[in-house]
């Protein structure tokens, strides 16, 4: 199995963010895995067939900035694992999660 490892940085809403990046990952993968750190930063295991990696790199780049990749231009359905690393760059390091009141 190939491994990819990318980074990259979203000025945008973190909540809004993560929903829009789950669709994108779902258009050409799918999550195994995924950590949050605070609200900063999420790691998040991808895996996708080979003939997905580049599509999936081009959709990403469009909502995101990624760090550079060299095309793959693969037309084989072998598995790979991307690593993605994304920093918010709106983040305080302070994850607060409202819990609404529970009547009673």
């Amino acid at each position: 199995m190939k491994n990819f490892f990318w980074s990259g940085y979203c000025s945008k809403d973190r909540i809004v963010a993560i929903s829009e990046i789950e669709k994108i990952v779902s258009a050409h993968g799918f999550i195994t895995d995924f950590k949050l750190f605070s609200d900063v930063a999420i790691s998040i295991q991808i895996e996708s067939e080979e003939l997905n990696i580049d599509k999936l790199y081009t959709s990403l780049s469009d909502y995101i900035s990624l760090n550079a990749f060299e095309k793959l231009n693969s037309d084989s359905s072998d598995e790979c694992l991307v690593s993605l690393n994304i920093t918010f760059t709106k983040g305080t390091g302070d994850l607060k999660i409202e819990v609404p009141a529970v009547p009673g």
